[in-house]
């Protein structure tokens, strides 16, 4: 089976890996060649352009950080579905729109091809270790077909009905991250303000109702070591929060804390937080207090 993985970014590059390490042929494309070539060293192939490469591949995954590449990696007249094969299977791991997923899904099927929309979660941990959450909607009969795939990538996986479906609950999976990562930010900042050891906080939350595994990453990973280098950069849970109230506005439904913490990451950006890691909320919560932390 050959396979494609277009996005080797910091979640693509660790899934497209431990895809070749299940055995498979592996192709790897990416914007930056940098970037093919790291995934060459690990066993990977590049070199093939995407039309030939999808005229050739049984299934091409993407892991693209915004919904604009994503619709022209499926959509644009050099893209996959106006140039792929009969028989081609499609899955995306991003995290979109369902509107954009549903209209991916329609464009493939009448090429011929069937396609998944199957964000992930679990962040760069989970990908290096295939541990990924994965939110699958489609065909129960391509999803079927495709899970040995998904298998070498993720360890909870789940088919949660039709196209548009997986992406419906990543959003809310966001919705609540950025929740989260507010929460413990405030709660961090605070306890400073309180001159209260945050390791001694951690201790105690974590085995409170406080607890939560946003808290928990942030802490262990970022501000306990006072290094903020972008596992998932702050620029990108914005985003996944302004399509989760679009999301929302679309039918009509409030969310009154969510839409303010948007606007609070959205700030953040402006004040240039945006490519450190979501936890950086920390840091920003922490400028906005009068507090200046030591960081890498």
């Amino acid at each position: 089976m050959k396979l494609v993985f277009i996005g080797l970014g910091n979640m693509g590059l660790p899934m497209a890996r431990n895809l070749v390490k299940a055995g498979y042929e592996v192709y790897g494309i990416n914007r930056s060649r940098g970037r093919e070539a790291v995934f060459a060293e690990s066993g990977g192939k590049v070199g093939l352009s995407l039309k030939e490469l999808a005229m050739q591949a049984d299934v091409i995954m993407t892991c693209l950080p915004m919904p604009s590449d994503v619709e022209q990696i499926y959509l644009g007249t050099e893209g996959i579905v106006a140039n792929g094969r009969n028989g081609l299977t499609l899955i995306d791991f991003s995290t979109v729109s369902p509107d954009l997923c549903v209209k991916i899904s329609s464009a493939a099927e009448q090429a011929g091809m069937d396609f998944l929309d199957a964000p992930v979660s679990g962040g760069t941990v989970g990908a290096e270790q295939a541990t990924l959450s994965i939110m699958v909607g489609g065909s129960r009969q391509v999803y079927e077909r495709a899970l040995p795939v998904m298998e070498k990538v993720g360890k909870n996986i789940y088919h949660v009905g039709e196209v548009g479906n997986g992406t419906v609950v990543k959003l809310l999976n966001q919705l609540m991250v950025g929740i989260h990562t507010q929460a413990a930010s405030e709660a961090m900042t605070l306890a400073d303000k309180m001159n209260l050891p945050k390791d001694m906080l951690h201790r105690i939350l974590s085995n409170s109702f406080a607890q939560s595994r946003i808290y928990d990453r942030h802490y262990t990973q970022f501000v306990e070591k006072g290094e903020f280098q972008a596992g998932f950069a702050l620029n990108l849970l914005h985003k996944d929060l302004v399509l989760v109230k679009k999301m929302a506005d679309d039918i009509g439904a409030a969310l009154p804390i969510g839409t303010h913490v948007e606007q609070l990451i959205d700030t953040a950006k402006v004040k240039g937080f945006g490519e450190k890691d979501m936890s950086g909320m920390y840091l920003y919560m922490s400028e906005i207090n009068g507090q200046r932390q030591v960081t890498k």
